[in-house]
């Protein structure tokens, strides 16, 4: 039964994810959930709870910010809760059902509002997560970080768009890295010397 819950209520938030975002958010502020968001990621990677929750406190204080007209309340709050859940989480998989949640809202939040910063982001995806079930994730680089698996699983997924900053061009001296590894090699096999 809880499973059942679980489900529908992620069915739920997915499909409130798809509507078009209160005009009442800015770019500006989607840049302050963003490097919060990607510490609770990259804790969860690498089964850290206590960073975890860190980060889900840093992402509440970056929240106290979040506008509050109209139907951005109840978006504010699809953003509020699982970030809650993983702050005071006392289990690792429960912040993790919960890093599923606010990674839809972000998700849709940095597709539908924007951010300013350049800074990479990636979806990644690994259709093992859940049972089966699969669950997306946002991360800052294209070798994948599995927050749902961790050390268990670090590399199961794959990164599926870029959804903000510059493609690439800059980080990796003009060259796409489409390995799903660092970088560097990569620039360093296309133009045959290190930069």
């Amino acid at each position: 039964m809880k499973k059942i819950l679980q489900l529908a209520l992620g069915l739920l938030i997915s499909v409130s994810a798809l509507q078009a975002h209160s005009d009442a958010f800015k770019p500006q502020f989607v840049d302050t959930l963003v490097a919060p968001y990607l510490s609770i990621q990259q804790a969860l990677a690498g089964d850290d709870l206590k960073a975890a929750q860190v980060g889900a406190q840093t992402f509440l204080k970056a929240m106290e910010k979040a506008p509050h007209e109209g139907e951005a309340h109840e978006e504010a709050a699809d953003l509020r809760v699982p970030a809650k859940t993983i702050s005071s989480a006392s289990d690792i998989k429960v912040a993790r059902t919960a890093f599923l949640d606010i990674s839809r809202q972000m998700m849709s939040l940095i597709q539908h509002v924007g951010v300013t910063k350049n800074t990479p982001l990636f979806t990644a995806f690994c259709p093992m997560a859940f049972d089966g079930n699969g669950g997306q994730w946002i991360q800052a680089d294209k070798t994948v970080a599995n927050p749902y698996y961790g050390s268990m699983m670090l590399r199961c997924g794959s990164i599926k768009e870029q959804i903000a900053g510059e493609m690439d061009h800059s980080a990796h001296g003009g060259t796409m890295d489409h390995s799903g590894h660092g970088g560097k090699a990569m620039q360093e096999d296309h133009s045959g010397h290190s930069h």
